[in-house]
């Protein structure tokens, strides 16, 4: 008896079957909360709030875009998190299709509601009109009852106009593409989030899909009025068809570019054997072009044997042609660079990221970071694409150049003396964190503190004594607050700190007197004990203020009170 899935009879042999299948896998399960792991029969898996990659997700990306842009913030959420989704349906089916041995694409397709019901996207319900075939006849209509995309949106404030299952359909189009081996995308018809009795599914392939739509709903007039529920869908449209102003500019890249890119790698490299087929019945008819070509290598392998920069002539992605400087860069013979996969040579993730860039692009250039040797390197790449899918890639070695930036950079954002973040940086991190954050709902601290009379310490026993006990000061107080805490040197001794995510004022109380404590013992400078006290101001967000000019100088305005009762002391700010 199947508990995962509701599947037509001539469907549950195999169901039943991939139920077991899968739902032994994930009796397998090792949590692991001290390393921070979850195994499930030796795979690691993460668990993330259902709301935060649906509902949230969608409220950060209307932020980002503005209010005035709520339909395309909406489109671009909605298209990344369905393609998202389609990536990870595509890695989960490859996974336990290797696993469970499977061959047949009903059987493939058998294991994805079985896994999606154990991993908390939703329960299956596939409907007896459904016909799933490896080809464009694909039809699939399936429900997704306890959703959890539309739970999330049912418990927030917000109301949809539209479906808003993305990454269901996403996740469940992604495994059967993978499952039948064509290209297949699923929409949402009805949802309950929109008040509809299920949250309802058409899968097929993506220029038959609007079809497929249109004869359901005319075989299925008992549907309510699904106008308003397509808006999302319209807008899509709409866009494709270049109908929208300019401020649509990003989201047509993300989802005519990217997506699309990313959707039909796959589907490429099942077509690369058939292209070189083609191209090996070509070689007769292109060899005098060949012998015209000849000439004009001889030219191009003198220029590049005399240049500095390692040179590959590439076809696919295989090495043909290697100059002299290469052996510098990769330390190794320019021969045994011939015939070298470009993926081998440089890295999986860095020739998906170049194969990018000649697909889309005539020339272009970019930076990688490759490992040569164990030897971690940063390169910059000159892109040329030529004739008869070859390419040339010039490399040039830029780690030093790096190393200076990152030198340069460092510099500019940590205080030389004690390592800790300066003004500069603690005031970006700081704005960065406010902006992020809600004045209803979060809660965070400032504190601002300085040694007191330290002047008498530079005076007595010089400034070198003074750069060390304000050394050891930033690293006594560094030990005394949360790994999530930011401390900050401001300049001579006056430092700042930022307790982010406080849930009440006395934990800011309790970490000024935490940092208070740590510096009771004396300090040993230039074989000088010294005793120091400190005083400390403490401002809130948001009580004291909303944003960063406004804390520091109410948190310094505290400190100063605690200076002019003596010192050694805590104040929190109070308004005059």
């Amino acid at each position: 008896m199947m508990s995962s899935t509701k599947v037509p009879d001539a469907f549950k042999p195999l169901f039943e079957l991939a139920e077991k299948h899968v739902g032994d896998y994930f009796k397998h399960r090792k949590y692991q909360p001290e390393k921070g792991m979850i195994e499930i029969s030796g795979s690691r898996y993460i668990m993330l709030r259902g709301a935060s990659i649906s509902v949230e997700f969608f409220q950060l990306s209307r932020k980002l875009f503005g209010s005035e842009n709520l339909q395309q913030a909406d489109l671009f959420a909605a298209g990344f998190l369905y393609e998202l989704a389609h990536l990870i349906g595509n890695s989960d089916a490859r996974l336990f299709h290797k696993k469970m041995k499977l061959t047949d694409p009903v059987e493939k397709l058998s294991a994805g509601p079985v896994h999606f019901a154990h991993t908390g996207w939703a329960f299956v319900n596939i409907l007896d009109e459904s016909k799933p075939s490896p080809n464009s006849d694909y039809f699939l209509v399936y429900k997704h009852p306890y959703s959890f995309e539309c739970d999330a949106w049912l418990n927030s404030s917000l109301a949809p106009t539209y479906p808003v299952c993305v990454m269901n359909a996403g996740y469940s189009s992604g495994w059967c593409q993978e499952s039948f081996g064509i290209s297949l995308d699923a929409r949402e018809v009805t949802c309950r989030s929109l008040g509809h009795d299920d949250c309802l599914f058409i899968m097929a392939p993506p220029d038959r899909l609007d079809k497929r739509i249109a004869e359901y709903l005319v075989n299925h007039q008992e549907l309510p009025d699904l106008k308003d529920s397509f808006q999302l869908t319209q807008t899509r449209i709409q866009l494709e068809a270049g109908e929208t102003n300019q401020h649509n500019i990003l989201t047509k890249l993300l989802s005519n570019r990217l997506f699309t890119y990313a959707r039909n790698l796959e589907a490429t490299q099942q077509s690369l054997p058939e292209k070189i087929e083609l191209l090996n019945k070509e070689i007769e008819v292109r060899k005098e072009t060949e012998h015209a070509l000849a000439v004009s290598e001889k030219s191009w392998r003198e220029l590049s044997e005399i240049s500095f920069d390692s040179i590959l002539r590439c076809r696919m992605d295989c090495v043909i042609e290697a100059n002299k400087a290469s052996e510098t860069l990769f330390k190794r013979s320019a021969s045994s660079l011939i015939n070298q996969s470009i993926a081998e040579l440089l890295g999986l993730e860095n020739w998906v990221k170049l194969k990018l860039i000649i697909d889309t692009d005539h020339n272009n250039r970019t930076e990688l970071k490759i490992d040569i040797n164990g030897r971690p390197s940063n390169i910059e790449v000159q892109i040329n694409k030529t004739n008869d899918n070859q390419f040339v890639l010039a490399f040039r070695d830029i780690s030093e150049r790096v190393n200076t930036m990152n030198k340069l950079e460092r510099l500019a954002n940590y205080d030389s003396l004690t390592g800790l973040c300066n003004r500069t940086a603690f005031e970006r991190i700081v704005t960065r964190k406010i902006t992020n954050s809600s004045f209803d709902k979060d809660k965070h601290a400032l504190l601002y503190f300085d040694l007191d009379k330290f002047k008498q310490v530079n005076d007595t026993l010089g400034h070198k004594a003074g750069d060390l006990l304000l050394y050891e000061v930033a690293q006594r107080a560094g030990k005394a607050i949360r790994a999530l805490d930011l401390l900050a040197r401001m300049g001579g001794d006056e430092f700042t700190i930022w307790l982010p995510d406080i849930r009440q004022a006395e934990e800011a109380q309790q970490a000024a007197k935490h940092i208070m404590e740590s510096m009771t013992s004396p300090f040993l400078i230039e074989n000088q004990s010294l005793a120091v006290l400190i005083s400390i101001g403490i401002a809130f967000y948001p009580e004291d203020g909303l944003d960063y000019e406004t804390l520091y100088l109410h948190a310094d305005q505290a400190m100063y009170e605690a200076k002019s009762r003596g010192g050694g002391a805590v104040r929190t700010y109070k308004p005059n």
